[in-house]
């Protein structure tokens, strides 16, 4: 009886030591830290903030002006003019130090024309480092006499980044570093568009110098949370990390999937090796019925949601261009 006793103490004292242990061991574990933005600052920014300007700008995007916006035809042009203006009105210039003399990026899209990313830069404090924003502008166009508009997929993630461009071009804070908005096309080819850019970044000697903060299909019809894609990539895990808390600073709910997210932007960046994630308004299949369907138009977005995910970016964005 005593013989079992001393079994039963050792045993328990063996399995308060791993408990110890286990304890200790996540309590020295150092806090996730980082370079926060002075609150001040942060809400000075969302303060600026206008959600009708913004919807305007989406809904001018999902028009049939621009006719679905398919890359490579004369309706590509029409949306790069229409975002260059707006660009150009907020005092953006081309960005000269990656070697663009102009705001558009013709690359070869395998079509009957070239395609163009759209590209402007804000400079900041330092031009040692570059924050890309962007989010794919162009759609699928008409087929068969049918119109698909693309709000969700992504005239909301164009138009948000024209939102933060207006917003930090027109404060009166100055980033840490300089930041490139760009809007991609060709995305729906294949990812043409920002493979283009990367290349180009490599030849001018930029790639090392850059991190991209994509937005890609933001307005969810349901849901409340943010994705943040990182693509399983170690040299993203700080910016998602980043991404994810300042969201849910915001009043988002966040989280960060690790997986091979192959149809956004960012992609393009993390295949070579690049620092890039991507934000999605919750799970794609479940949350975004209308994408690449004619009704994936501006009547059918979720306002709100539009809202509460640029708000997050906004945080984001800028916390990434100071750190």
């Amino acid at each position: 009886m005593e013989q079992l006793r001393r079994r039963m103490n050792v045993k328990l004292l063996a399995a308060l030591l791993v408990t110890l242990l286990a304890f200790t061991t996540v309590a020295c574990q150092p806090a996730f830290k980082y370079t926060k933005a002075p609150e001040d600052d942060m809400q000075y920014l969302l303060n600026m903030y206008d959600h009708e300007q913004m919807m305007s700008w989406i809904q001018d995007l999902t028009s049939e002006e621009y006719s679905g916006r398919e890359a490579c035809t004369e309706y590509e042009d029409l949306t790069g003019d229409y975002i260059i203006e707006l660009l150009q009105s907020f005092g953006l210039e081309p960005w000269r130090e990656a070697g663009f003399t102009d705001y558009r990026h013709a690359f070869d899209a395998h079509k009957t024309q070239p395609a163009e990313n759209i590209i402007a830069v804000l400079p900041g404090k330092s031009s040692e480092k570059y924050l890309l924003i962007g989010a794919h502008y162009d759609h699928l166009g008409v087929t068969d006499g049918i119109l698909y508009p693309g709000a969700d997929d992504n005239a909301v993630g164009a138009g948000a980044v024209l939102e933060l461009a207006r917003i930090f071009s027109q404060s009166e804070l100055t980033p840490d570093i300089s930041i490139v908005f760009v809007l991609f096309s060709a995305e729906e080819l294949g990812l043409v568009g920002s493979q283009a850019l990367v290349k180009h970044l490599e030849r001018q000697k930029l790639q090392e110098q850059v991190v991209l903060l994509n937005l890609d299909v933001i307005a969810g019809a349901s849901g409340d949370t943010l994705v943040v894609y990182d693509s399983g990539y170690k040299g993203n895990k700080t910016w998602a990390k980043i991404a994810e808390q300042e969201a849910a600073a915001s009043g988002v709910k966040a989280r960060i999937d690790n997986r091979l997210a192959g149809g956004v932007d960012s992609m393009a960046f993390t295949m070579r090796n690049l620092p890039a994630i991507t934000l999605v308004w919750g799970d794609l299949r479940e949350e975004h019925p209308h994408i690449h369907q004619p009704t994936d138009t501006f009547e059918n977005l979720n306002s709100e949601i539009v809202e509460a995910a640029t708000k997050a970016a906004i945080r984001i964005a800028w916390v990434f261009a100071n750190q």
